[in-house]
């Protein structure tokens, strides 16, 4: 028993590094576009995190053809030694119709320790932490195309017809507005980017037909049999990570790539981007 439980520890420290590529096939309602979406999130990157960084420059290679849209739903960084690396290789995604983006806590705030204990808690205590270079790190990615979706709607003009991409801000932070959340009768695909996926019943109201999020890291450590021990945020765990049906739409939440530096572990949770693709059903 005991070599056994030395022997999950010790992967769990191995199992950060084992980065994949998933793929998940999105059931659309009929007229919607047949669109290819990179969904990435949390990379949580520092300046040391060379593998990583690696990882996610590869992944155009990994696909073989260019994706439709690139979405990234946050904690980009861990602390301000990442945002170099982390526009690096953001910037490295390229997708036919655009790459946009929304921010997480992390990218506001230096992680600081936290007892493993708080991740459990319903409620969320206001953050005292060191502010992060948030101006370098979305400098940096508009000046290469990236659109921020900061409360925000975009609408690309796509030859299928309109799509809209939109997004808020950071419910894990209270930041978020949701004045914006519509869909005009136009649009031929309406997709919905957030960090923490609190806000989700919202975009499906008003009939979105994806809303991409991340923040969970999957749970992070996933008990075989039972699924995430805890989301860090308002959803049930088991919608802590993958491809949900809510309602008429899709709810995404990514396992994402990092983990928090006073937390480098996952187990039976692997670090992942998934390129999602819409398909009229």
């Amino acid at each position: 028993m005991l070599l056994g439980a030395g022997a999950a520890s010790a992967y769990a420290f191995y199992e950060p590094y084992r980065y994949r590529l998933a793929f998940a096939r999105v059931p659309v309602r009929p007229g919607t576009p047949s669109l290819s979406i990179l969904h990435i999130s949390d990379t949580h990157l520092q300046a040391k995190d060379e593998r990583r960084a690696a990882w996610v420059k590869s992944i155009p290679q990994r696909l073989g053809s260019l994706p439709d849209l690139v979405l990234a739903t946050g904690d980009f960084i861990e602390d301000n030694s990442g945002v170099s690396t982390a526009v690096s290789v953001l910037n490295a995604l390229e997708a036919r119709l655009g790459r946009y983006y929304v921010l997480g806590s992390h990218d506001y705030y230096v992680s600081r320790f936290r007892l493993p204990t708080s991740y459990f808690a319903k409620h969320h205590t206001p953050i005292k932490a060191q502010r992060a270079d948030t101006l370098a790190l979305e400098t940096g990615l508009r000046e290469k195309g990236w659109t921020p979706l900061t409360n925000s709607a975009h609408v690309i003009d796509s030859p299928a017809g309109p799509v809209r991409v939109a997004g808020v801000d950071d419910p894990y932070l209270n930041r978020h507005s949701t004045d914006h959340i519509k869909r005009d009768p136009g649009d031929v695909a309406a997709i919905a980017l957030v960090h923490a996926p609190d806000v989700v019943s919202e975009w499906i109201l008003a009939d979105f037909d994806l809303v991409l999020g991340g923040h969970t890291h999957g749970g992070q450590v996933r008990v075989p049999g039972m699924g995430a021990l805890v989301t860090n945020c308002d959803l049930p765990t088991q919608l802590a990570s993958g491809l949900r049906r809510i309602g008429h739409g899709w709810l995404h939440v990514s396992p994402g790539l990092g983990t928090g530096r006073f937390t480098p572990i996952r187990f039976a949770c692997r670090p992942e981007a998934t390129l999602l693709q819409l398909v009229p059903s």
